[in-house]
Protein backbone atom coordinates (compact mmCIF):
# COMPACT_ATOMS: atom_id res chain seq x y z
CA UNK A 1 0.00 0.00 0.00
CA UNK A 2 1.27 3.46 -0.83
CA UNK A 3 1.68 6.04 1.91
CA UNK A 4 -1.41 8.04 0.88
CA UNK A 5 -3.46 4.85 1.31
CA UNK A 6 -2.26 4.59 4.90
CA UNK A 7 -3.14 8.25 5.49
CA UNK A 8 -6.69 7.67 4.19
CA UNK A 9 -7.03 4.65 6.44
CA UNK A 10 -5.90 6.65 9.47
CA UNK A 11 -8.16 9.58 8.59
CA UNK A 12 -11.12 7.23 8.75
CA UNK A 13 -9.98 5.70 12.04
CA UNK A 14 -12.07 7.42 14.75
CA UNK A 15 -10.04 5.99 17.62
CA UNK A 16 -6.78 7.23 16.10
CA UNK A 17 -8.27 10.70 15.58
CA UNK A 18 -9.30 10.88 19.23
CA UNK A 19 -5.87 9.74 20.42
CA UNK A 20 -4.29 12.32 18.12
CA UNK A 21 -6.49 15.03 19.65
CA UNK A 22 -5.20 14.05 23.10
CA UNK A 23 -1.62 14.46 21.85
CA UNK A 24 -2.17 17.78 20.04
CA UNK A 25 -3.88 19.57 22.91
CA UNK A 26 -1.28 18.29 25.38
CA UNK A 27 1.74 19.21 23.24
CA UNK A 28 0.39 22.66 22.33
CA UNK A 29 0.11 23.33 26.06
CA UNK A 30 3.66 21.98 26.51
CA UNK A 31 4.95 24.48 23.95
CA UNK A 32 3.29 27.46 25.63
CA UNK A 33 4.47 26.47 29.08
CA UNK A 34 8.05 25.54 28.16
CA UNK A 35 8.55 28.70 26.09
CA UNK A 36 7.32 30.92 28.90
CA UNK A 37 9.55 29.03 31.33
CA UNK A 38 12.64 29.33 29.11
CA UNK A 39 12.11 33.04 28.46
CA UNK A 40 11.56 33.73 32.14
CA UNK A 41 14.86 31.97 32.95
CA UNK A 42 17.16 33.06 30.12
CA UNK A 43 15.85 36.59 29.53
CA UNK A 44 15.08 37.67 33.07
CA UNK A 45 17.59 40.33 34.23
CA UNK A 46 16.72 39.60 37.85
CA UNK A 47 18.38 36.19 37.53
CA UNK A 48 21.76 37.59 36.51
CA UNK A 49 23.97 37.25 33.44
CA UNK A 50 22.56 34.72 30.97
CA UNK A 51 25.70 34.09 28.88
CA UNK A 52 26.99 30.94 30.55
CA UNK A 53 26.92 27.48 28.87
CA UNK A 54 26.83 25.78 32.26
CA UNK A 55 23.72 27.76 33.20
CA UNK A 56 21.96 26.54 30.04
CA UNK A 57 22.89 22.95 30.80
CA UNK A 58 21.94 23.24 34.47
CA UNK A 59 18.54 24.76 33.66
CA UNK A 60 17.65 21.90 31.30
CA UNK A 61 19.02 19.27 33.70
CA UNK A 62 17.02 20.68 36.59
CA UNK A 63 13.81 20.23 34.62
CA UNK A 64 14.49 16.97 32.73
CA UNK A 65 16.73 15.17 35.21
CA UNK A 66 14.06 13.72 37.53
CA UNK A 67 12.16 12.03 34.72
CA UNK A 68 15.37 10.76 33.14
CA UNK A 69 16.08 8.82 36.34
CA UNK A 70 12.51 7.75 37.13
CA UNK A 71 11.26 7.12 33.58
CA UNK A 72 11.73 3.34 33.54
CA UNK A 73 9.71 2.98 36.73
CA UNK A 74 6.91 5.01 35.18
CA UNK A 75 7.04 2.59 32.24
CA UNK A 76 6.35 -0.30 34.59
CA UNK A 77 3.20 1.53 35.71
CA UNK A 78 2.18 1.98 32.06
CA UNK A 79 2.35 -1.79 31.64
CA UNK A 80 0.32 -2.54 34.78
CA UNK A 81 -2.55 -0.04 34.88
CA UNK A 82 -5.02 1.54 32.48
CA UNK A 83 -3.07 3.83 30.14
CA UNK A 84 -6.23 5.82 29.47
CA UNK A 85 -6.61 6.62 33.17
CA UNK A 86 -2.91 7.35 33.61
CA UNK A 87 -2.73 9.76 30.66
CA UNK A 88 -5.91 11.55 31.74
CA UNK A 89 -4.79 11.74 35.36
CA UNK A 90 -1.33 13.07 34.44
CA UNK A 91 -2.79 15.89 32.34
CA UNK A 92 -5.35 16.72 35.02
CA UNK A 93 -2.54 16.97 37.60
CA UNK A 94 -0.54 19.20 35.24
CA UNK A 95 -3.51 21.52 34.86
CA UNK A 96 -3.68 21.88 38.64
CA UNK A 97 0.07 22.54 38.86
CA UNK A 98 -0.25 25.28 36.23
CA UNK A 99 -2.40 27.23 38.67
CA UNK A 100 0.34 27.04 41.33
CA UNK A 101 3.00 28.04 38.78
CA UNK A 102 0.91 30.98 37.55
CA UNK A 103 0.58 32.29 41.10
CA UNK A 104 4.31 32.03 41.90
CA UNK A 105 6.11 32.61 38.57
CA UNK A 106 5.52 36.36 38.57
CA UNK A 107 7.56 36.76 41.75
CA UNK A 108 10.86 35.75 40.12
CA UNK A 109 12.95 32.73 41.06
CA UNK A 110 11.01 30.60 43.51
CA UNK A 111 11.56 26.95 44.39
CA UNK A 112 7.79 26.38 44.45
CA UNK A 113 7.36 26.93 40.72
CA UNK A 114 10.69 25.24 39.96
CA UNK A 115 9.55 22.03 41.67
CA UNK A 116 6.13 22.24 40.02
CA UNK A 117 7.80 22.74 36.63
CA UNK A 118 9.94 19.65 37.22
CA UNK A 119 6.83 17.57 37.87
CA UNK A 120 5.02 19.02 34.83
CA UNK A 121 7.91 18.19 32.49
CA UNK A 122 8.34 14.74 34.00
CA UNK A 123 4.65 14.10 33.38
CA UNK A 124 5.11 15.32 29.80
CA UNK A 125 7.51 12.50 28.96
CA UNK A 126 5.28 10.08 30.82
CA UNK A 127 2.28 11.13 28.71
CA UNK A 128 4.24 10.86 25.44
CA UNK A 129 5.55 7.39 26.36
CA UNK A 130 2.00 6.31 27.17
CA UNK A 131 0.62 7.66 23.89
CA UNK A 132 3.34 5.84 21.95
CA UNK A 133 2.53 2.58 23.71
CA UNK A 134 -1.18 3.08 22.88
CA UNK A 135 -0.81 3.26 19.09
CA UNK A 136 -0.91 -0.50 18.45
CA UNK A 137 -4.21 -0.61 20.36
CA UNK A 138 -5.93 1.73 17.89
CA UNK A 139 -3.96 1.31 14.63
CA UNK A 140 -3.52 -1.85 12.47
CA UNK A 141 0.11 -3.07 12.06
CA UNK A 142 0.35 -1.97 8.43
CA UNK A 143 -0.45 1.62 9.33
CA UNK A 144 1.92 2.00 12.28
CA UNK A 145 4.83 3.74 10.56
CA UNK A 146 2.50 6.31 8.99
CA UNK A 147 0.59 6.73 12.26
CA UNK A 148 3.87 7.41 14.07
CA UNK A 149 4.84 9.95 11.41
CA UNK A 150 1.51 11.76 11.61
CA UNK A 151 1.23 11.70 15.38
CA UNK A 152 4.79 12.73 16.22
CA UNK A 153 4.89 15.33 13.44
CA UNK A 154 1.54 16.95 14.14
CA UNK A 155 2.38 16.81 17.84
CA UNK A 156 5.67 18.58 17.20
CA UNK A 157 3.87 21.18 15.09
CA UNK A 158 1.35 21.74 17.89
CA UNK A 159 4.27 22.09 20.29
CA UNK A 160 5.92 24.57 17.91
CA UNK A 161 2.68 26.55 17.66
CA UNK A 162 2.64 26.82 21.44
CA UNK A 163 6.26 27.98 21.42
CA UNK A 164 5.58 30.53 18.68
CA UNK A 165 2.50 31.88 20.45
CA UNK A 166 4.54 32.59 23.55
CA UNK A 167 7.54 33.94 21.64
CA UNK A 168 5.49 36.32 19.50
CA UNK A 169 3.56 37.53 22.56
CA UNK A 170 6.83 38.55 24.23
CA UNK A 171 8.50 39.79 21.03
CA UNK A 172 5.73 42.32 20.28
CA UNK A 173 5.88 43.41 23.93
CA UNK A 174 2.26 42.52 24.61
CA UNK A 175 0.77 42.73 28.06
CA UNK A 176 0.44 38.94 28.30
CA UNK A 177 2.47 37.81 31.31
CA UNK A 178 4.24 34.49 31.82
CA UNK A 179 1.62 33.69 34.46
CA UNK A 180 -1.23 34.19 31.98
CA UNK A 181 0.53 31.92 29.48
CA UNK A 182 0.93 29.27 32.17
CA UNK A 183 -2.81 29.44 32.85
CA UNK A 184 -3.52 29.07 29.12
CA UNK A 185 -1.31 25.97 29.07
CA UNK A 186 -3.31 24.60 32.00
CA UNK A 187 -6.47 24.91 29.92
CA UNK A 188 -4.81 22.83 27.20
CA UNK A 189 -3.97 20.08 29.70
CA UNK A 190 -7.57 20.12 30.95
CA UNK A 191 -8.93 19.68 27.42
CA UNK A 192 -6.50 16.80 26.77
CA UNK A 193 -7.58 15.03 29.96
CA UNK A 194 -11.25 15.46 29.02
CA UNK A 195 -10.77 14.09 25.48
CA UNK A 196 -8.97 10.91 26.55
CA UNK A 197 -11.49 10.26 29.34
CA UNK A 198 -14.54 10.88 27.14
CA UNK A 199 -13.26 9.03 24.05
CA UNK A 200 -11.98 5.76 25.51
CA UNK A 201 -13.07 3.22 28.06
CA UNK A 202 -10.75 2.15 30.86
CA UNK A 203 -9.12 -0.77 29.02
CA UNK A 204 -9.25 0.53 25.44
CA UNK A 205 -5.62 1.72 25.33
CA UNK A 206 -4.03 -1.24 27.07
CA UNK A 207 -2.09 -2.82 28.55
CA UNK A 208 -3.06 -6.24 27.20
CA UNK A 209 -5.14 -8.66 29.22
CA UNK A 210 -2.09 -10.84 29.97
CA UNK A 211 -0.01 -7.91 31.25
CA UNK A 212 0.95 -8.06 34.94
CA UNK A 213 -1.79 -6.77 37.23
CA UNK A 214 -2.16 -6.01 40.91
CA UNK A 215 -2.51 -2.94 43.08
CA UNK A 216 -0.30 0.10 43.25
CA UNK A 217 1.91 -1.18 46.07
CA UNK A 218 2.40 -4.51 44.34
CA UNK A 219 3.27 -2.66 41.15
CA UNK A 220 5.83 -0.47 42.89
CA UNK A 221 7.50 -3.36 44.70
CA UNK A 222 7.69 -5.33 41.43
CA UNK A 223 9.22 -2.42 39.50
CA UNK A 224 12.86 -3.53 39.70
CA UNK A 225 12.03 -7.10 38.71
CA UNK A 226 9.79 -5.83 35.92
CA UNK A 227 12.45 -3.47 34.60
CA UNK A 228 14.99 -6.27 34.50
CA UNK A 229 12.53 -8.35 32.51
CA UNK A 230 12.02 -5.39 30.17
CA UNK A 231 15.78 -5.02 29.63
CA UNK A 232 16.10 -8.75 28.95
CA UNK A 233 13.22 -8.57 26.50
CA UNK A 234 14.91 -5.65 24.72
CA UNK A 235 18.26 -7.47 24.73
CA UNK A 236 16.65 -10.27 22.73
CA UNK A 237 15.40 -7.74 20.15
CA UNK A 238 18.58 -6.66 18.38
CA UNK A 239 16.90 -4.35 15.89
CA UNK A 240 15.11 -2.13 18.43
CA UNK A 241 18.07 -2.24 20.86
CA UNK A 242 20.59 -0.99 18.27
CA UNK A 243 18.42 1.82 16.97
CA UNK A 244 17.64 2.97 20.53
CA UNK A 245 21.40 3.12 21.15
CA UNK A 246 21.92 5.15 17.97
CA UNK A 247 19.24 7.62 19.06
CA UNK A 248 20.87 7.96 22.49
CA UNK A 249 24.27 8.74 20.92
CA UNK A 250 22.62 11.16 18.51
CA UNK A 251 20.98 12.98 21.41
CA UNK A 252 24.36 13.26 23.18
CA UNK A 253 25.84 14.99 20.14
CA UNK A 254 22.67 17.02 19.63
CA UNK A 255 23.04 18.33 23.19
CA UNK A 256 26.56 19.56 22.40
CA UNK A 257 25.41 21.36 19.26
CA UNK A 258 22.44 22.82 21.17
CA UNK A 259 24.71 24.43 23.78
CA UNK A 260 26.99 25.82 21.07
CA UNK A 261 24.03 27.30 19.20
CA UNK A 262 22.44 28.88 22.29
CA UNK A 263 25.78 30.27 23.47
CA UNK A 264 26.51 31.72 20.03
CA UNK A 265 23.17 33.51 19.77
CA UNK A 266 23.39 34.74 23.36
CA UNK A 267 27.07 35.73 23.02
CA UNK A 268 29.11 35.71 19.79
CA UNK A 269 26.18 36.70 17.53
CA UNK A 270 24.77 39.30 19.95
CA UNK A 271 25.57 42.97 19.41
CA UNK A 272 24.89 44.55 22.79
CA UNK A 273 25.12 48.11 21.42
CA UNK A 274 22.50 47.77 18.69
CA UNK A 275 20.31 45.22 20.49
CA UNK A 276 20.49 45.80 24.27
CA UNK A 277 17.14 44.06 24.90
CA UNK A 278 18.07 41.00 22.78
CA UNK A 279 15.13 41.48 20.42
CA UNK A 280 17.22 40.15 17.54
CA UNK A 281 18.25 37.14 19.61
CA UNK A 282 14.64 36.27 20.40
CA UNK A 283 13.73 36.74 16.73
CA UNK A 284 16.46 34.34 15.63
CA UNK A 285 15.37 31.77 18.22
CA UNK A 286 11.82 31.99 16.86
CA UNK A 287 13.16 31.45 13.33
CA UNK A 288 15.07 28.40 14.54
CA UNK A 289 11.92 27.05 16.23
CA UNK A 290 9.91 27.47 13.02
CA UNK A 291 12.58 25.82 10.87
CA UNK A 292 12.88 23.01 13.38
CA UNK A 293 9.18 22.28 12.95
CA UNK A 294 9.50 22.46 9.16
CA UNK A 295 12.23 19.83 9.47
CA UNK A 296 9.93 17.67 11.58
CA UNK A 297 7.21 17.93 8.93
CA UNK A 298 9.65 17.05 6.15
CA UNK A 299 10.82 13.98 8.07
CA UNK A 300 7.24 12.84 8.54
CA UNK A 301 6.62 13.06 4.82
CA UNK A 302 9.88 11.35 3.90
CA UNK A 303 10.25 8.61 6.52
CA UNK A 304 7.32 6.31 5.62
CA UNK A 305 8.35 6.25 1.95
CA UNK A 306 12.09 6.05 2.67
CA UNK A 307 11.75 3.13 5.08
CA UNK A 308 9.60 1.18 2.62
CA UNK A 309 11.83 1.82 -0.39
CA UNK A 310 15.31 1.74 1.21
CA UNK A 311 14.51 -0.06 4.44
CA UNK A 312 14.67 1.41 7.98
CA UNK A 313 18.32 0.38 8.47
CA UNK A 314 19.53 2.30 5.42
CA UNK A 315 17.37 5.27 6.37
CA UNK A 316 19.06 5.50 9.79
CA UNK A 317 22.49 5.30 8.13
CA UNK A 318 21.56 8.09 5.70
CA UNK A 319 20.29 10.33 8.50
CA UNK A 320 23.46 9.93 10.57
CA UNK A 321 25.54 10.69 7.47
CA UNK A 322 23.42 13.83 6.94
CA UNK A 323 24.17 14.98 10.50
CA UNK A 324 27.91 14.43 9.98
CA UNK A 325 27.90 16.56 6.82
CA UNK A 326 25.76 19.35 8.31
CA UNK A 327 27.83 19.70 11.49
CA UNK A 328 31.08 19.66 9.50
CA UNK A 329 29.70 22.50 7.37
CA UNK A 330 28.82 24.45 10.53
CA UNK A 331 32.40 24.18 11.74
CA UNK A 332 33.58 25.83 8.54
CA UNK A 333 31.03 28.66 8.47
CA UNK A 334 29.69 29.72 11.85
CA UNK A 335 27.02 32.20 10.80
CA UNK A 336 23.41 32.62 11.99
CA UNK A 337 22.00 31.63 8.59
CA UNK A 338 24.10 28.46 8.59
CA UNK A 339 22.66 27.47 11.95
CA UNK A 340 19.18 28.11 10.59
CA UNK A 341 19.83 25.67 7.72
CA UNK A 342 21.42 23.21 10.14
CA UNK A 343 18.38 23.27 12.43
CA UNK A 344 16.18 22.38 9.46
CA UNK A 345 18.34 19.44 8.34
CA UNK A 346 19.25 18.09 11.79
CA UNK A 347 15.58 18.09 12.79
CA UNK A 348 14.80 16.07 9.67
CA UNK A 349 17.36 13.55 10.90
CA UNK A 350 16.16 13.63 14.53
CA UNK A 351 12.51 13.13 13.64
CA UNK A 352 13.32 10.46 11.07
CA UNK A 353 15.26 8.52 13.69
CA UNK A 354 12.47 8.99 16.26
CA UNK A 355 9.77 7.68 13.94
CA UNK A 356 11.90 4.66 13.09
CA UNK A 357 12.66 3.96 16.77
CA UNK A 358 8.99 4.23 17.76
CA UNK A 359 7.92 1.87 14.99
CA UNK A 360 10.70 -0.55 15.89
CA UNK A 361 9.51 -0.73 19.50
CA UNK A 362 5.88 -1.09 18.47
CA UNK A 363 6.57 -3.89 16.00
CA UNK A 364 9.40 -5.69 17.78
CA UNK A 365 8.35 -5.52 21.44
CA UNK A 366 5.45 -7.42 23.02
CA UNK A 367 2.66 -5.26 24.41
CA UNK A 368 3.22 -6.47 27.98
CA UNK A 369 6.69 -4.85 27.84
CA UNK A 370 6.03 -2.01 25.43
CA UNK A 371 5.42 0.73 28.00
CA UNK A 372 8.62 -0.17 29.83
CA UNK A 373 10.67 -0.20 26.65
CA UNK A 374 9.21 3.14 25.55
CA UNK A 375 10.16 4.62 28.90
CA UNK A 376 13.63 3.05 28.73
CA UNK A 377 13.96 4.65 25.30
CA UNK A 378 12.83 8.01 26.70
CA UNK A 379 15.35 7.69 29.51
CA UNK A 380 18.20 6.91 27.10
CA UNK A 381 16.99 9.81 24.98
CA UNK A 382 17.03 12.26 27.91
CA UNK A 383 20.19 11.05 29.62
CA UNK A 384 22.07 11.17 26.32
CA UNK A 385 20.87 14.73 25.81
CA UNK A 386 21.74 15.85 29.34
CA UNK A 387 25.18 14.25 29.11
CA UNK A 388 25.78 16.17 25.88
CA UNK A 389 24.71 19.44 27.49
CA UNK A 390 27.16 19.11 30.37
CA UNK A 391 29.95 17.80 28.14
CA UNK A 392 29.53 20.96 26.04
CA UNK A 393 29.41 23.16 29.16
CA UNK A 394 32.91 21.92 30.04
CA UNK A 395 34.52 22.76 26.69
CA UNK A 396 32.44 25.49 25.02
CA UNK A 397 33.46 29.11 25.74
CA UNK A 398 30.87 31.61 26.97
CA UNK A 399 30.47 33.17 23.54
CA UNK A 400 29.91 29.74 21.95
CA UNK A 401 32.62 30.02 19.31
CA UNK A 402 33.90 26.41 19.20
CA UNK A 403 34.60 25.21 15.63
CA UNK A 404 36.96 22.52 16.91
CA UNK A 405 34.19 20.99 19.01
CA UNK A 406 31.91 20.94 15.97
CA UNK A 407 34.57 19.08 13.98
CA UNK A 408 34.76 16.46 16.75
CA UNK A 409 30.96 16.13 16.73
CA UNK A 410 30.95 15.65 12.94
CA UNK A 411 33.58 12.90 13.22
CA UNK A 412 31.52 11.23 15.96
CA UNK A 413 28.46 11.20 13.70
CA UNK A 414 30.58 9.57 11.01
CA UNK A 415 31.67 6.84 13.45
CA UNK A 416 28.05 6.21 14.47
CA UNK A 417 27.09 5.91 10.82
CA UNK A 418 29.82 3.35 10.07
CA UNK A 419 29.39 1.46 13.35
CA UNK A 420 25.63 1.10 12.98
CA UNK A 421 25.94 0.02 9.35
CA UNK A 422 28.21 -2.83 10.49
CA UNK A 423 26.38 -3.91 13.65
CA UNK A 424 22.91 -3.77 12.08
CA UNK A 425 23.85 -5.61 8.90
CA UNK A 426 21.64 -8.49 10.09
CA UNK A 427 19.49 -6.62 12.62
CA UNK A 428 17.32 -3.97 10.97
CA UNK A 429 15.06 -1.88 13.28
CA UNK A 430 12.04 -3.79 11.96
CA UNK A 431 11.00 -5.81 8.94
CA UNK A 432 9.81 -3.46 6.22
CA UNK A 433 9.95 -6.16 3.54
CA UNK A 434 6.23 -6.86 3.68
CA UNK A 435 5.54 -3.22 2.74
CA UNK A 436 7.83 -3.07 -0.28
CA UNK A 437 6.70 -3.60 -3.84
CA UNK A 438 9.09 -6.54 -4.13
CA UNK A 439 7.54 -8.36 -1.17
CA UNK A 440 6.59 -11.96 -1.81
CA UNK A 441 4.00 -12.17 0.94
CA UNK A 442 0.76 -10.26 0.98
CA UNK A 443 1.08 -6.73 2.31
CA UNK A 444 -0.88 -5.96 5.48
CA UNK A 445 -4.41 -4.80 4.94
CA UNK A 446 -5.42 -1.44 6.45
CA UNK A 447 -8.27 -3.21 8.19
CA UNK A 448 -6.17 -6.05 9.57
Amino acid sequence: MRTHGHVRSLAGNRRFRHLLAVRLTSQAADGMFQASLALSVFFNPALGEASDPFRYAAAVALLLGPYSLLGPYVGTVLDRFSRRNLIGGANLARAALMLVIALTLAGGFNWTWVLCAMVVLAANRFVLAGLGACHPQVVPPGDLVTANSLASTLGALAYGLGLATTGVAKLVDSNVSYSMLALAAGCGYLVSAFVVTASFRRGDLGPAEDAPGGGLWKGLTATTEGMWAGFKHLASRKGPALVIAVQGLHRFLYGIVFIIAIALFMGFFWDVDSDPTRTTTISWLLVLAVLGNVGVLAAALATPLATRVWGPRNWIIALMALCAIVVAALAGAMRPVMFAVAVLLVNIASQGVKITVDTSIQRGVEDAYRGRVFSVNDTVYNIGYLAGLFAAALVVPKDGYAPGTLVAVALAYGLICVGYAYLARDGAPYDAHSWSRAARETRPSPSA
